[in-house]
């Protein structure tokens, strides 16, 4: 085993190809006092992934590639391999820095479908349960953050044991014979560095199911939203426990409510009459499409003209970008699609204008936003509703197709006990009533389900006799990423969807990987650890398993302790 330790790279990132150059790497962190942190395709806030920032840098935003100028930030782009273990009965073991499909975003040029998780094992007839609106993230990433899909029904159980390096330098196996198995689950890089997962997959599966687009209440919307339902229409627990797998895109904005409910279930598997879901097509339409309300995001979320023709300039090369790697892969002639980019190229330059124009008419364009949604999201017509049917893998990950660069999001996840769903979406809705704008914002809020857990810090942790025990409804509070502001400080935007859960008693917790309050520290914690009966064994746990604070970064003293 070597205890020599490897340079980083001109990235400033540690690239280990092996689990001992990750010991060496912790041993070096602890005699020198550093911190040490592992990173995965960044799809989580950025101070909840890194080593402290230097000097702001990075901002806290998802999506930074670049890490703070010193300690020790690992990236596992060398350590993606997957292990047959037992192939008969779907027993893998897979390196953490394994992208679970094709990462598009990836700094590294190591993620491809093909050396994918999700298409390996689909290529050997297996799968695994639930996945989240994209497969860009690292195995190890979406585990360690308490990530899943949008089921009640199904959860990310396939992982039965952690290769883990705690801060001492000890490498072991734990399983699930193990009494601390379900910490391990979500720990938020804090119970040491993974570097292995022992996983237990199912066979493969296809998905077949609709998309519609209604209005937010009466007969057309499948669901009840602030009902308790009837016959004919489920109210939002019974359709969400009763539903396989489902999202409910919400937008609350006065005079364009509706909701988009994109719903499927399990099919036997079969590679004939595939319909693949695409939000966006990959084609001139639908990057068009993204690029126009790109636009439309970036003017009504930021104030300052000079702001706003800089993030235009910065959309148009983005679409430009993006139109040329889907012509790319698409089919047609070298001329044909020639010229399809040269009209983007003219879409560009018109949007350049017009959008330059409309940066100093901001204030209006807020105004008319509820006039304009329509035309980016209109009704479904009777008996159009979008179908599918299609490889889980590829359509069970609804968000793919999304460009992170024009579309991107930030966003808080609440999970609440699902017997409360009903009363919580009352409370928003009269929020959104009596705020107007200030309270929906421009951009959706997400409502799915969300599986109960045992994993001791997860967001849907039960012990099998709480509130948590049936499940969650949980709801992803967007906010576009280049919108002016910090929207989880105080008063900022996110405070009040959280304050007014705590104002009427309705148990609530967040996902650890998106944004949580960046305010009255002591106050959250006191909360954390009130509402996650587990939190002071985890905290013990975390103590023993790391007595140097290695890994335990000023970003999580602060959130978990209270106190840096």
């Amino acid at each position: 085993m070597t205890s020599t330790v490897i340079e980083p790279g001109a990235d400033g990132l540690y690239h280990p190809a092996t689990e001992a150059e990750v010991i060496a790497l912790v041993a070096f962190a602890r005699a020198n006092g550093k911190q040490l942190r592992a990173r995965g395709s960044t799809h989580s806030v950025a101070w909840s992934i890194y080593t402290d920032p230097v000097a702001g840098t990075p901002p806290n935003r998802t999506l930074e590639q670049t890490p703070p100028p010193r300690e020790i930030n690992i990236a596992f782009d060398k350590m993606r391999a997957l292990h047959w273990v037992d192939e008969a009965n779907g027993v893998i073991e897979v390196e953490p820095g394994i992208n679970l499909g094709w990462d598009p975003q990836d700094p590294f040029g190591a993620s491809t479908l093909e050396n994918s998780l999700l298409h390996q094992i689909f290529e050997r007839g297996w799968a695994v349960d639930t996945l989240g609106g994209i497969t860009h993230q690292t195995l190890a990433g979406f585990t360690a953050t308490g990530s899943a899909g949008g089921s009640t029904r199904y959860g990310w159980t396939n992982a039965i044991a952690f290769r883990v390096v705690d801060g001492m330098g000890n490498a072991e196996w734990i399983d699930q014979s193990h009494p601390q198995f379900d910490a391990f689950g979500t720990s938020m890089g804090l119970l040491g560095v993974v570097t292995k997962i022992r996983m237990q997959l199912i066979p493969m599966y296809n998905i077949e199911g609709t998309e519609v687009t209604t209005p937010t209440t009466g007969p057309e919307a499948p669901v009840d939203l602030f009902g308790p339902g009837s016959a004919s229409q489920p109210g939002l627990r019974q359709y969400l426990e009763e539903t396989p797998y489902t999202r409910i895109v919400w937008w609350p904005q006065q005079g364009a409510e509706r909701i988009q409910t994109w719903k499927a279930k399990r099919v036997p598997a079969s590679n004939e009459n595939l319909v693949p879901y695409q939000q966006f097509t990959p084609d001139f339409g639908g990057q068009t499409l993204q690029f126009l309300g790109a636009l439309i995001f970036v003017i009504v979320g930021n104030t300052s003209p000079l702001r706003i023709i800089k993030l235009i300039w910065q959309k148009v090369g983005i679409y430009l970008e993006n139109l040329g790697f889907v012509l790319s892969q698409g089919s047609g002639s070298g001329l044909s699609r020639f010229l399809t980019f040269l009209l983007g190229c003219v879409v560009g330059i018109i949007a350049l204008a017009i959008g330059s124009v409309l940066a100093f008419f901001n204030g209006l364009m807020r105004n008319i936003f509820a006039k304009l949604l329509p035309v980016f999201q209109p009704m479904t017509k009777p008996g159009e509703e979008t179908k599918f049917s299609d490889w889980y893998w590829r359509s069970l990950c609804m968000d793919n197709t999304v460009s992170d660069g024009l579309l991107g999001t930030e966003f808080t996840e609440i999970w609440v006990p699902i017997q409360h769903a009903e009363m919580v979406m009352n409370l928003y809705q009269k929020m959104f009533e009596d705020g107007g704008d200030a309270a929906t914002g421009y951009f959706s809020t997400e409502v799915y389900g969300g599986p109960p857990s045992k994993g001791w810090m997860h967001p849907g942790y039960t012990d099998g006799s709480d509130a948590y025990k049936d499940g969650t409804v949980r709801l992803d509070v967007y906010w576009y990423r280049d919108n002016k502001g910090i929207p989880n400080a105080d008063e900022a935007f996110f405070e009040q969807y959280w304050q007014v859960l705590r104002d009427n008693g309705i148990p609530f917790r967040l996902h650890w990987g998106k944004f949580v309050p960046r305010f009255d520290f002591s106050d959250w914690a006191a909360y954390y650890q009130a509402n996650l009966p587990r939190f002071d064994d985890f905290m013990a746990l975390r103590a023993a398993r790391d007595p140097d604070g290695i890994f335990f970064t000023e970003y999580w003293r602060l959130r978990l302790t209270g106190s840096a």
